[in-house]
C-alpha cells in the first residue's frame, strides 16, 4: 500500500506529541500530613480516583530496599535539578538507621535493589545502650521524626540521633547536590528555665519537624516508655528552633522545668502544628502545669524565641497522668476558622479556641471529663456482658484486664489505663471540602472502627454522632490506623489508611494499605504484601502514586497500572513512549521462604526465631517450609490465632526483662510454585497440620493468616479456609479439592 509508511510515521508523531503534552501534576508533600495544619489532605491530585481502584488498573508498582525501618513519613518534591541526573521527581525516605534516600519516583523498574539517585547515612547508627522498652523492637533510634522540605532552597531538614555519642544533630541536606550538607550540621543543645539542660540520653525526636517563619522547629519527648535517665534526671518536653538559613539556635521552650520533669511531646509522630501565628502541640504524662495539656507557643524575635501563649489541661489530667492515659498520644489538627482539634488515649476529641485554648464544645460533666467521646473500645462495648477486671500485673493499678473476650468496659473507665480505652494516636485527618458547608474529621483509633464526624465551620461544632462508620476497625491493640486523602479539588476523593494486622505495641507485625470512599467509609481496595506495619506513619500521596512506609526495610509505591496496548496507536505508545520495565524474577523455593521471613522482620519481627533452616516439603508440588517459635506480648488474639496463655502453656519472657511475660507460639511459612509463601500461626497452623497440611484436602495456604471481619483470625487455602476465634477455636471449612498440583 502506497503511503502506509508515511501514515505510520504521522501516527507515531501524533502519539509522541500527545505523550509530551503537559499534564496536570499532583502536589508536593513537603511535611508530615501534607501541611503545617496537619490536615492529611492532598487536594490537587488529578490522577487518583475511586474508578481507578480495580486490580487490573491499580496496584503495587515497585518497592525499594532501604537500610532499616521507616517510621518518618516519606516526602515528595517534583522537578529537582539534581547535579548528576538532571531534573527528577524525588521520593525522600529516612530510616531508623540514619539513612536518607532520594529515589526517582518515575523509575518504575520492579527490582527492589534498584539504586537511589542519592543515599547517605548522615550519622552513625547502632542499637540503644542500655536497651529501651520493646515499643521500639529494633532498638534503633536514628531518624524518627518526619523531616521537612524548604521547596525554594530545595533543602531537606532532618534530625538524627548519633548512636556513638547519643547526641541529636540537625542536618540541612541539599536535594540538588546528592544530599550533601548545605551548611554545617548543628548539634541539638538547650538550656531552659532554672538552668535545666537538654539531656539527649533521655529524649527522642518523635514529632515531625515544622518549618515556619524561617525557623525549623523540633520537639522531643522521652527516649522510650517514659524512661528517665535517673531519679533526679527526668526526661522533659522540649520545643527547639533553629534558623533555617544557618542552623543557628533561635528558640527554646521546656514544658517541664520543675524537678519532676516529664510532659514530653511525642504525638504518635504527628507534627507540631503551625496556625494563626502560633505553634501548637499536645503534651504527655506529667504532674506539672503543662502535663497532659494542649499548648500554644508564640514565636518571638528576642530570646528565648518562644513564649507560652495559652494552655489547657482537661479537668481529669491528674487521673490521666496516674494511669498513663496521656493526652500526648494524639496530635492536634488546625481547623478553620481558628480551631484546634485533638484527642488522646481516652478516645475523646476536644475542640479548642485557637487563640485561648478554651474549649468551645462539650464542657466537662460530673465525671470531670470533657470533649466528645468519639471513639470506643469496640471489643469491650456491650454493657450486658460482665465487667472486665483490673489487670493485676500492670504497673498502673487501675488498668483494665481484657483477657476475657467481650467483657465490658464502661467509658468512664477509659481514664483508668491505656488498655481500657480506644487510644487515639496521631492527628485526625480533616477534609474541608467533603460537602456543601461542611467538612469531615476522619480517624481510626485503636480498638475501634474507622469513623468520620461532620464539622460545621460556621458554628464551629463537631457532630456528636458519626457521619459514617466503616465495617473495618483497628485490631485490639494500641495503634489504630493512619490516613491521608487524595482528591482533585472536591472530586474523586479517596481515603488511604495504613493499619496493622496485629497488636504493634510490643512487636513488629504485618500491616495493610487500604483505600476507602471517604464519604461512606466503604473499602474500595487493599494490599498487604507481607510488609511490616510502620507504626504511626500515614501514606504519602505523590503525583498519582501512593507511597507506603514499612518496617521491613522497604518503601512500597502503588499507582495506576498501564493498560494493555490496543491497536497501532496503543502499541506505538507502549513501544516508543512508556515501555514496560522487565519484571524482576520472583524468588522461589528456599529463597522465597527466606524472603518472606525477612519481610516479616526476621528475629525482630513477630515470628521470632527460626526452629531450623528452610527445607523442602518433599512433595511433588515442590513445596518448601520453615518453622518458627516466638512470644507475643500484649493483645495475643489480635496478632496470632491463640488465646492469652492457653491452658497448660507456661508464660514466656519477652525480648527483655521489663517486657513482661508473653504467650509462646509456633508458626510456619509454607511456599509452593502455585501459591507463593504464606504465614500460619498457632491454632490455625495446628488445625491445618492436623487436617493433613499441604497433602490434605486444604492444600497449601493462599493467603497469610489475617484478622477476620467479625473478629478472630482466618487463613485461606487452595481447598478451603480455617477460621479461628477465642471462644470457638479453629474451624475448618472445605470448599472442594485443592487447585491441581503435580504430585
Amino acid at each position: 500500500m502506497r503511503g502506509s509508511g508515511s501514515s505510520r510515521l504521522v501516527l507515531a508523531a501524533f502519539v509522541l506529541a500527545a505523550a509530551c503534552a503537559p499534564r496536570r501534576r499532583g502536589a508536593d508533600v513537603l511535611t508530615q500530613h501534607d501541611d503545617p495544619a496537619r490536615s492529611g489532605v492532598t487536594d490537587a491530585e488529578p490522577r487518583l480516583g475511586p474508578d481507578l481502584l480495580r486490580p487490573e488498573t491499580f496496584g503495587r508498582l515497585f518497592d525499594r530496599q532501604v537500610d532499616g525501618g521507616i517510621v518518618a513519613q516519606p516526602l515528595f518534591i517534583k522537578d529537582v535539578p539534581t547535579a548528576r541526573h538532571g531534573r527528577r521527581d524525588l521520593l525522600l525516605v529516612a530510616t531508623e538507621t540514619n539513612w536518607v534516600y532520594a529515589f526517582d519516583l518515575n523509575d518504575e523498574r520492579p527490582d527492589p535493589t534498584t539504586r537511589a539517585l542519592a543515599a547517605r547515612q548522615i550519622e552513625p547508627s547502632g542499637r540503644i545502650r542500655p536497651a529501651i522498652c520493646d515499643e521500639t523492637p529494633s532498638q534503633r533510634v536514628g531518624i524518627t521524626g518526619t523531616p521537612v522540605i524548604d521547596p525554594v532552597a530545595r533543602i531537606l531538614y532532618v534530625v538524627a540521633r548519633n548512636a556513638d555519642d547519643h547526641q541529636y544533630v540537625l542536618h540541612a541536606l541539599d536535594l540538588a547536590a546528592d544530599l550533601a550538607d548545605a551548611r554545617p550540621p548543628a548539634r541539638i543543645e538547650a538550656t531552659g528555665p532554672g538552668g535545666v539542660r537538654f539531656h539527649a540520653d533521655c529524649q527522642r525526636n518523635r514529632p515531625a519537624l515544622l518549618l515556619a517563619g524561617g525557623i525549623v522547629y523540633a520537639a522531643f519527648g522521652s527516649l522510650g516508655c517514659d524512661r528517665d535517665c535517673a531519679p533526679d534526671d527526668p526526661y522533659r518536653g522540649w520545643v527547639l528552633g533553629y534558623r533555617a538559613a544557618d542552623l543557628a539556635p533561635a528558640a527554646v521552650f521546656c514544658t517541664s522545668p520543675e524537678p519532676a520533669g516529664h510532659a514530653g511531646v511525642w504525638q504518635g509522630g504527628s507534627g507540631l502544628v503551625g496556625g494563626g501565628g502560633a505553634i501548637f502541640f499536645q503534651s504527655g504524662n506529667g504532674p506539672g502545669p503543662l502535663g497532659d495539656a494542649f499548648v500554644a507557643l508564640r514565636p518571638t524575635a528576642t530570646p528565648p524565641g518562644l513564649t507560652l501563649a495559652a494552655a489547657h489541661r482537661p479537668p481529669n489530667a491528674a487521673a490521666l497522668d496516674r494511669a498513663d492515659v496521656d493526652l500526648g498520644s494524639g496530635g492536634p489538627v488546625w481547623l478553620p476558622p481558628g480551631i484546634l482539634l485533638g484527642g488522646g488515649k481516652e478516645g475523646r476529641l476536644e475542640l479548642l479556641d485557637g487563640r485561648t485554648l478554651a474549649p468551645v464544645q462539650d464542657a466537662p460533666g460530673p465525671d470531670r471529663r470533657e470533649g466528645l467521646q468519639a471513639f470506643a473500645n469496640s471489643y469491650h462495648a456491650d454493657p450486658r456482658a460482665p465487667a472486665c477486671g483490673v489487670l493485676s500485673r500492670s504497673t498502673f493499678p487501675t488498668n483494665c484486664d481484657t483477657a476475657v473476650p467481650g467483657c465490658f468496659i464502661d467509658p468512664g473507665r477509659y481514664q483508668d489505663g491505656e488498655d481500657c480505652g480506644p487510644n487515639v494516636n496521631g492527628a485526625p485527618l480533616f477534609w474541608r471540602r467533603a460537602g456543601a458547608g461542611f467538612g469531615l474529621v476522619i480517624q481510626m483509633a485503636g480498638r475501634d472502627f474507622l469513623k468520620s464526624f461532620r464539622y460545621d465551620e460556621q458554628t464551629r461544632r463537631l457532630a456528636a454522632q458519626p457521619f459514617a462508620i466503616s465495617p473495618v476497625r483497628g485490631v485490639e491493640g494500641m495503634s489504630g490506623g493512619f490516613a491521608s486523602l487524595s482528591a482533585d479539588g472536591g472530586r474523586n476523593a479517596v481515603l488511604w489508611v495504613a493499619y496493622p494486622l496485629g497488636d504493634p505495641q510490643w512487636q513488629n507485625v504485618p500491616g495493610r494499605l487500604a483505600a476507602f470512599d471517604p464519604l461512606t467509609l466503604h473499602e474500595l481496595w487493599h494490599d498487604d504484601g507481607g510488609y511490616l506495619f510502620a507504626k504511626f506513619t500515614p501514606p504519602t500521596i505523590a503525583d498519582g502514586r501512593v507511597v507506603r512506609a514499612t518496617l521491613s526495610g522497604r518503601v512500597v509505591v502503588y499507582g495506576p497500572r498501564p493498560a494493555p496496548p490496543r491497536g497501532l496507536a496503543g502499541r506505538l505508545w507502549a513501544a516508543l513512549v512508556r515501555p514496560s520495565p522487565p519484571a524482576a524474577p520472583a524468588p522461589v523455593g528456599r529463597a522465597a521462604v527466606d524472603e518472606k521471613y525477612r519481610l516479616a522482620g526476621a528475629e525482630t519481627g513477630f515470628l521470632g526465631s527460626a526452629s531450623f533452616d528452610t527445607r523442602p516439603v518433599q512433595d511433588r508440588a515442590g513445596g518448601w517450609y520453615r518453622d518458627f517459635h516466638g512470644v507475643i506480648v500484649g493483645a495475643v488474639p489480635a496478632t496470632i490465632s491463640a488465646r492469652h496463655l492457653p491452658p497448660g502453656t507456661p508464660p514466656a519472657p519477652g525480648h527483655r526483662p521489663w517486657s513482661g511475660l508473653g504467650t509462646p507460639f509456633a508458626s510456619s511459612i509454607y511456599w509452593s510454585p502455585r501459591t507463593g509463601a504464606h504465614i500460619l500461626t498457632a491454632e490455625i497452623r495446628q488445625a491445618w497440620l492436623d487436617a493433613g497440611g499441604p497433602d490434605g484436602a486444604l492444600g497449601y495456604p493462599i493467603t497469610d493468616e489475617e484478622p477476620a471481619a467479625g473478629g478472630g483470625r482466618v487463613a485461606q487455602f487452595q481447598g478451603g479456609r480455617i477460621s479461628w476465634s477465642v471462644a470457638g477455636g479453629a474451624s475448618v471449612e472445605r470448599t472442594g479439592m485443592p487447585a491441581p498440583v503435580i504430585r
